[in-house]
């Protein structure tokens, strides 16, 4: 058997094949000799038809297994030979029956496992802050508690940033209303009948839409000028100035609930105290941080490993992936609200921070696929049953059931080859070298409501 592979970029691989002969011949005639054992053919005893009366009747389906076959062990002597992963055959071409000799050839297309030298993997250093909750930390987090159950009091008094706005607007570009100007804009911004905003002093509306806003009174209405930016999400109206015509409908102050007995009793039951609150509230700041702590070492390991080692990766299984997270970010923004035009217009964006992110996945997992392999780490029946069970209680659905569908659909291997995943970075976790800092302070706005 004559063998050529082609190496190309991206772990791409063109095996060209060519069968001999007496190879082909061979081949034919077992799968020749196999149909006549086991058809019928009028006037022929069974497993007694010669082979020009099984050629004639099953020639075009010997032909096609021939082919079948001899492409298959073709491939398994050039995967052998060369010793390559192959993770994907893409193609089969060129299927040729040469008349010269009789034989056959084809060329194969594969997608190939990357080949790397592992990294130094053990004794990744990693830089974590000490886990501290102080006095403060309470009093912080009791704030924001309060925050959750503030109240909303009308005001007579220009509003300022910690209070809510209640008003309506109509957007216009160039003195034409937006809705007529520019009907793919998105909706939000060509009219709001009536909304609450809750003015801060940084904008995550528009930029100077609450800036525009400081001092404004019940009923006032008022013009905004509002610049957007370059990169404004939708692309048409990228660098221009829209009008909003503001009506002021209310003014609210925010006011927090007093931290009393009634408040803690409220939130805790009968037996909270304010006592038993802080404590509570103390062990929830420092479960938060821990997981914080666990989540900066997995990245820093990932981010360490996906620096140290440089290969090619296999693009179709990048495109996969990048697919994959591209329809996920769309199914959430659609969601939390995007509307379809909006999602279009960053679509260039999406696609582009999910295939960065495409890359790393992919990059990261096959690193970690040879540090299992190498340290023979493994997934436990147990721990996979536990996984499943877990799923199935998720999807509220029978275990037994569940399990049998996963295990046709695939997800049992998918599931296996996550967790294995999860292990392997468990293991660079504990194995990694850790040098403690100084705790770092939790970044939450906070406004200045009355107390």
């Amino acid at each position: 058997m004559n063998i050529n592979v082609e190496h190309q970029p991206n772990c791409r691989a063109i095996a060209h094949v060519r069968v001999p002969g007496e190879e082909v011949t061979r081949q034919r005639n077992a799968i020749v000799s196999y149909y006549a054992s086991q058809v019928r053919l009028p006037g022929f005893r069974p497993g007694k038809a010669p082979t020009s009366a099984v050629m004639k009747r099953f020639g075009g389906d010997v032909e096609q297994e021939l082919e079948k076959r001899l492409v298959n062990d073709g491939l398994r002597q050039a995967i052998k030979n060369e010793g390559l992963e192959v993770l994907n055959v893409l193609s089969v071409t060129d299927k040729i029956v040469h008349e010269t000799d009789h034989s056959f050839s084809f060329s194969a297309e594969m997608t190939l496992a990357p080949k790397f030298e592992l990294p130094e993997y053990k004794g990744i250093p990693v830089k974590l802050p000490r886990i501290e909750v102080t006095d403060a930390d309470v009093d912080h987090d009791l704030l924001h508690l309060r925050e959750h159950h503030a109240t909303f009091e009308n005001v007579d008094r220009p509003a300022g940033n910690g209070d809510a706005v209640v008003l309506g607007f109509t957007g216009s570009l160039d003195g034409q209303p937006l809705a007529e100007a520019m009907p793919d804009a998105p909706d939000h911004l060509k009219e709001i009948q009536e909304n609450w905003f809750l003015l801060d002093a940084e904008d995550d509306f528009l930029p100077g839409f609450y800036a525009g806003l400081q001092g404004i009174t019940g009923n006032e209405e008022r013009t905004l000028q509002i610049a957007l930016p370059e990169d404004f999400a939708f692309e048409a109206l990228r660098g221009k100035t829209i009008e909003l015509a503001v009506n002021c409908k209310g003014v609210k102050d925010k006011v927090l609930p007093a931290l009393d007995a009634d408040f803690i009793k409220k939130i805790g039951g009968e037996e909270m105290t304010e006592g038993s609150l802080r404590g509570e509230v103390r062990e929830a700041i420092r479960r938060r941080r821990e997981k914080a702590r666990e989540n900066a070492k997995s990245n820093q390991i990932i981010g360490h490993i996906f620096e140290k080692v440089q290969f090619d990766l296999p693009q179709d299984i990048v495109n996969r992936e990048a697919q994959r997270r591209t329809n996920d970010i769309a199914a959430q923004a659609l969601q939390q609200g995007m509307s379809e035009q909006e999602l279009i217009s960053r679509q260039d964006d999406i696609l582009n921070n999910a295939t960065q992110q495409a890359r790393q996945s992919v990059k990261v997992t096959f690193i970690l696929e040879q540090v299992a392999k190498k340290e023979g780490l493994t997934v436990t029946d147990q721990q996979l049953s536990y996984a499943l069970a877990s799923l199935a209680e998720r999807q509220q659905t029978p275990v037994k059931k569940f399990m049998t569908e996963a295990q046709k659909s695939g997800l049992v291997d998918r599931l296996r080859d996550d967790l294995l995943m999860q292990n392997t970075l468990e293991f660079l976790k504990d194995n990694a070298q850790v040098e403690e800092t100084d705790p770092e302070p939790e970044h939450c706005d906070t406004h200045s409501p009355k107390q």
